[in-house]
């Protein structure tokens, strides 16, 4: 792929290769389209500055959402992720900008708008829509499009009328914002405001329905707070939109201080054999994992109020261990372990409530199913291949969950997208082996510059070692030849005496080697900036599937076939 010379690109370049491109995308010459990229991602490129990078991934990204649709593809198809790689690389790159000009930062707006559009694809509605609300801060009238057609989207898959409704208000309101912009779009694109299009059929729908005054009760509520701390927590929660509740996305008043998702109520045969709690399993058991994420969330906000060198009495117990390696060993890190532990850990449960509400998988096949496995047919070893259950689906949230895996996981036999978030970042499963397996340690930053910079150092005496191993193997084959060759019993002596002392040499410093490789590599040093930017990341992904699994068990459920016999709908006890 990269033996292709180097090519430096300047703006000129990349206006020219921009109206190429949307002159193959208007034409829809898919072929050439697809050669065209194929022939740009394969070359190493240079660019004048990051503000050249950006308008260049941006480009490819825009190149592939037009050569591959989902409507056109299977939904687990690995050619509908590039689309959304390309705009987070882009992303990558801008956030890198520190003083980007006003142009870069309607770029950027553009590049979130389709990177949303992308993700709404994939059936991630929560996930794409703190990329709208930041576009629109740019006052970008396609994201505010948008971001109305996606509340209409999620209005219609609640089982809440409430929260549908004021889904549908945002969408209203988005809808009235977009018309103040519509001037500044292209004539196609300004075809969402049709007075015949959708979005404004449901405007003069809303119109005469509603009145807007009716939702002040959203912002107005008041919650009865038991403590100070109890406010600064919930307040911290609604703020990142932590809360398991879909008006969180879009609200942030004490209304949505609730974790108020759950199942929606479920059918069943009337089945004697069953306990009362053997019948609400399912609920159980996601309220199990509601409860799982609440206790991540709580050990993560408290971690982060943490002074670094704050001591605590739970590991008081004992002298500690000064490693040199600047790591943090106190209840903050502590805490950052566990609630990445916990995080992670859910998406397993996720996969496994799954597993046995669609009948997946035999029973037997238990301790198989892990969020990796629950999307592919686990008999089939050598390849991935989709589950037949799952393959034809059309249910969304299902499809959101599966892209949520290729975002923390690699998946075998497709592009690895784990690092789509922040290519310099650990992966999330490295950091769990790390906590699980191996050891993990968490360093201050500073600390960690200092190990790192002196671990450069000891890099240069392991070159050294190297240098010196080959260099005696070099030897050593010489000298084998020459003992093939001699005939001279003194020499010989010589000879072997020689080699036996370079293989001593040799293997003393494979010795130093080795003990380099296993030592370096035994623990994983982690800044807490990272680890805690990773278990947020975590947190908000755990947050957004444990949504998307209770609605894509609504959808499921929504789409069976009448059973036979007498069917019995329970609503489910509170404690």
């Amino acid at each position: 792929m990269k033996n292709n010379p180097d090519v430096k690109i300047n703006k000129e370049m990349l206006k020219d290769m921009s109206l190429y491109a949307d002159m193959l995308i208007i034409k829809n010459d898919r072929m050439a389209l697809k050669k065209y990229i194929d022939d740009l991602v394969n070359k190493e490129i240079t660019f004048d500055d990051k503000a050249d990078e950006v308008q260049f991934l941006y480009t490819i990204g825009n190149c592939y959402q037009a050569l591959y649709h989902i409507r056109d593809m299977d939904w687990f198809s690995d050619e509908l992720s590039k689309a959304a790689i390309f705009f987070r690389r882009s992303l990558d790159v801008a956030n890198k900008i520190l003083t980007p000009s006003r142009d870069v930062r309607y770029l950027i707006s553009c590049i979130e708008t389709n990177l949303a559009n992308s993700l709404k694809d994939q059936g991630r509605l929560f996930c794409c829509i703190p990329y709208l609300n930041s576009a629109i801060k740019q006052h970008n009238p396609i994201a505010m499009i948008s971001i109305a057609q996606n509340e209409l989207h999620l209005a219609s898959a609640l089982y809440d009328p409430s929260h549908e409704e004021y889904h549908l208000f945002i969408a209203y309101k988005h809808i009235v914002q977009g018309l103040k912009y519509k001037e500044f779009l292209f004539e196609e694109q300004q075809e969402a405001f049709h007075e015949d299009g959708s979005l404004m059929r449901f405007k003069r729908w809303f119109e005469e329905n509603f009145n807007q005054s009716s939702f002040e009760i959203y912002e107005n509520e008041k919650y009865d707070y038991e403590s100070r701390k109890q406010k600064e927590y919930l307040s911290w929660c609604a703020k990142h939109t932590l809360f398991i509740n879909d008006l969180n996305d879009v609200l942030n008043s004490e209304i949505v201080y609730q974790d108020i998702i759950t199942l929606p109520n479920l059918r069943y045969n009337l089945n004697q054999s069953l306990s009362m709690h053997e019948s609400l399993m399912y609920h159980g058991n996601f309220d199990e994992l509601k409860n799982e994420y609440c206790y991540a969330r709580y050990l993560f906000h408290t971690a982060v109020s943490i002074p670094f060198d704050t001591k605590h009495f739970f590991n008081d117990t004992y002298p500690h261990v000064n490693d040199m390696s600047h790591s943090i060993t106190n209840l903050k890190s502590s805490h950052y372990k566990t609630a990445f532990r916990v995080l992670y850990s859910l998406f397993d449960k996720i996969a496994y409530l799954l597993h046995r509400f669609l009948k997946l998988n035999d029973i037997k096949d238990d301790s198989k199913i892990s969020f990796d496995a629950i999307f592919r047919d686990i008999t089939k070893r050598n390849k991935w291949v989709p589950h037949p259950l799952l393959k034809e689906s059309s249910n969304p949230f299902i499809h959101a969950l599966f892209y949520i895996l290729k975002d923390i996981r690699d998946v075998k036999d497709a592009t690895p997208t784990t690092r789509w978030l922040d290519p310099d970042a650990k992966l999330f499963t490295e950091i769990r082996n790390a906590i699980e397996h191996r050891s993990l340690k968490i360093v201050d930053d500073f600390g960690y510059t200092l190990t790192k910079s002196d671990s450069e150092l000891r890099n240069v005496y392991l070159d050294n070692y190297r240098s010196e191993k080959e260099q005696y193997e070099i030897e050593l084959i010489q000298v084998h030849r020459e003992i093939k060759n001699t005939k001279d019993s003194t020499q010989l002596e010589k000879l072997n005496e020689l080699k036996s002392s370079l293989q001593l040499k040799k293997d003393k410093l494979d010795e130093l080697i080795d003990e380099q490789v296993r030592m370096s590599s035994h623990s994983m040093l982690i800044t807490v900036s990272e680890i805690e930017s990773r278990t947020f990341t975590l947190m908000k992904l755990a947050r957004n599937s444990i949504i998307y699994l209770s609605l894509a068990l609504h959808v499921e459920e929504k789409n069976r076939p009448e059973p036979d016999g007498f069917i019995m709908p329970m609503d489910v006890p509170l404690k």
